[in-house]
């Protein structure tokens, strides 16, 4: 019997934590405006768990969004893409800095982005535009 009730307990916890499906309608308005704004590939999927949301759209690039609608992570290793949607100062300090390239993924950190370019670079660099580190990936 106790084994019984441990076992459904766990299984309940499990699928508490579970993503859900949920309709692009239901995303924060935050988060709807900045795939408006930013992307044009239509919306595929949208999960839902308990601290985030993750979107799918059907070009093959992933969105993490905070729970507020914020955007913590893209990726696309297929189609790279541009980054208009940081600040100009920081764009242009990476469009300069790295020139005819795209970015695959882009992480927003607490006081960092980190971002992986379509020549395998990746670098750090902080909210006023100091590149903290930069690699080549191998």
């Amino acid at each position: 019997m106790k084994i019984k009730f441990l076992s459904i307990i766990t299984i309940l916890s499990l699928s508490l934590n579970a993503d859900i499906i949920i309709s692009a309608d239901n995303l924060p308005n935050v988060s709807k405006e900045f795939l408006q704004h930013n992307f044009k590939a239509p919306i595929g999927i949208v999960q839902k768990d308990k601290n985030s949301y993750e979107v799918y759209l059907s070009d093959g690039t992933d969105l993490e969004f905070d729970i507020d609608g914020a955007w913590k992570e893209i990726e696309n290793k297929a189609f790279p893409f541009d980054l208009d949607f940081l600040p100009q100062n920081l764009a242009n300090i990476i469009k300069n800095e790295f020139p005819n390239t795209k970015v695959r993924e882009i992480e927003r950190k607490i006081n960092h982005y980190k971002i992986k370019l379509d020549n395998d670079v990746k670098i750090l660099i902080d909210f006023n535009g100091t590149i903290l580190h930069k690699e080549i990936d191998d």
